[in-house]
């Protein structure tokens, strides 16, 4: 459904908006699977992945890796047993006024790719995150989008015949499609995700 995904704002938005492409700043890909951000970029996954540097479960990153500039967790949290703890282990490697990007689902459908334990609202990223400076946070995927998504969701899973449910599926992507777009006077409520960015203290 990556055709349905409009976002407002995305980690290639927030690693340009804070320069942290240029010079020698070393950034943490978390859950990265076959993404790469730029040169100076470490890409873990706890799946055996193209671009990934180092095998492990985020839950606990080995000390081998050093510190980091920069952290981005784009669609991650809601796979981890325990996002707390994720939290003290991004903190822990992050240095002293490092920042911190998180895009987590809001309004979303289950993932079948791994257990899809969560979904976060932004009072509960505050939470989890609050020993971060928060510099901001909103939403990362339109309501519009979100909804879109919903609705081919639901017309694939519609019937127990999987042929009938591909047509619908088909069907409900082209019918949609112009919904993708739709932003609301409060997106907060029905947001397909959200960011955020947060501050290690110096």
């Amino acid at each position: 459904m990556a055709d349905l995904l409009v976002k407002n704002y995305s980690q290639y938005d927030f690693l340009a908006e804070y320069g942290l492409l240029s010079g020698d700043k070393r950034i943490l890909n978390a859950g990265s699977s076959t993404l790469q951000l730029g040169a100076n970029c470490v890409n873990v996954d706890i799946q055996r992945k193209r671009n990934v540097d180092v095998i492990c479960d985020i839950h606990e990153l080995p000390d081998s890796l050093g510190v980091f500039d920069a952290i981005v967790c784009n669609a991650v949290l809601q796979y981890c047993h325990n996002p707390q703890r994720v939290a003290e282990e991004f903190y822990r490697v992050l240095k002293p006024g490092g920042y911190l990007f998180v895009d987590a689902p809001w309004v979303q459908p289950f993932c079948l790719d791994t257990p899809d334990r969560y979904r976060f609202s932004q009072d509960a990223l505050k939470s989890i995150f609050s020993n971060f400076k928060l510099i901001r946070i909103g939403p990362s995927i339109r309501p519009g989008s979100a909804f879109a998504m919903m609705g081919v969701q639901i017309a694939r899973t519609l019937t127990s015949n999987k042929y009938i449910n591909y047509a619908l599926g088909q069907a409900a992507t082209v019918i949609l499609y112009p919904f993708r777009w739709i932003r609301t006077a409060d997106e907060c409520d029905t947001a397909g995700a959200f960011y955020m960015i947060c501050r290690k203290n110096s």
